[in-house]
């Protein structure tokens, strides 16, 4: 009997709670309503931005890096340089995606898209903070990019087993990308509906002479992804992965005598507007490399006009 009773209470107690809760949750406004832990919507949910990491240069330089979640389940997100899309100081302004799509990666990244850009921040702004700021469906974050905590240091070492980031190149006589800030190809002029080819050079810098491998050169993976503009573009070759690579030489996967890949894509606009186009290169066939710990992969940018 004494174990019905208390039952009973217990039953009574969590009622009360209800009922007083319920109100006090319907009096919060909506906007505290929906906490980042609760069910993802289909649409009209938040998208953050994220501080990935620091590295310290040698000329005292500091640079930051940075992704981005969107936890939409189908809503793929635009937001346009702005007032709800922007970095603070304003130098550092324009670098940053204004196209988020949605992700299903499994592992511990998840739903993330991580080193999408970087920004250096130079010696003499020691001690600055970058902080993004993204609003979109009601929701409004900010993140600082600080070097303050060795938890979030990174590093330009080899990997365990001698992997570097890859290098890409618009031009084998030009500049060369080996990070996550990258470079930016000549802008390139198309016009709606008709293809435009992106070509760039990659290479794998792995240093593993002296380690047990039996590959010494990985293939390399390429991913070309809207960074900045109206619409999604369409890619012929969109991504191509180390593994297919090896498997399949063929468009996008000609290699030259000096180990440089020769990677290219049909890009079709469908609206006019200024574009830029990110390309990822990464070596995630060799074994001590992975996107999980951000390692190892570098990025490039292309700019592109397109007219009516």
């Amino acid at each position: 009997m004494n174990k019905l009773k208390r039952l009973a209470s217990g039953a009574l107690a969590l009622l009360l709670m209800g009922l007083i809760t319920a109100p006090l949750y319907a009096q919060l406004p909506s906007h505290l309503r929906d906490y980042p832990l609760t069910q993802r919507k289909a649409a009209g949910d938040l998208v953050g931005p994220m501080f990935n990491g620091w590295i310290g240069n040698e000329d005292g330089s500091v640079t930051m890096i940075f992704g981005f979640v969107n936890r939409n389940r189908e809503e793929i997100v635009d937001i346009p340089l702005g007032p709800n899309n922007y970095i603070e100081p304003a130098q550092f302004d324009g670098a940053q995606p204004t196209h988020f799509p949605v992700y299903r990666r499994g592992g511990f990244v998840g739903i993330q898209e991580r080193g999408a850009f970087a920004v250096t921040v130079p010696a003499d702004m020691a001690g600055t903070e970058v902080v993004w700021n993204l609003t979109h469906a009601g929701h409004s974050y900010s993140i600082p990019g600080r070097a303050t905590s060795t938890a979030y240091e990174m590093s330009r070492e080899e990997r365990a087993l001698g992997s570097f980031t890859p290098a890409i190149r618009f031009d084998m006589d030009g500049s060369e990308s080996t990070d996550r800030e990258g470079i930016y190809a000549p802008k390139i002029t198309a016009s709606v509906g008709n293809p435009v080819t992106l070509t760039a050079y990659a290479q794998d810098r792995g240093n593993r002479a002296d380690y047990d491998l039996e590959t010494l050169i990985f293939p390399l993976g390429t991913e070309w992804i809207l960074h900045q503009g109206p619409a999604k573009p369409d890619f012929s070759s969109e991504k191509i992965t180390g593994r297919d690579r090896a498997k399949d030489a063929g468009e996008g996967g000609i290699n030259s005598n000096d180990g440089w890949t020769l990677v290219t894509t049909q890009a079709t606009f469908w609206e006019p507007g200024d574009y830029v186009v990110r390309l990822r290169v990464d070596n995630f066939s060799a074994p001590d490399s992975q996107f999980d710990n951000q390692c190892c992969w570098s990025n490039a940018y292309v700019p592109v006009t397109v007219t009516p």
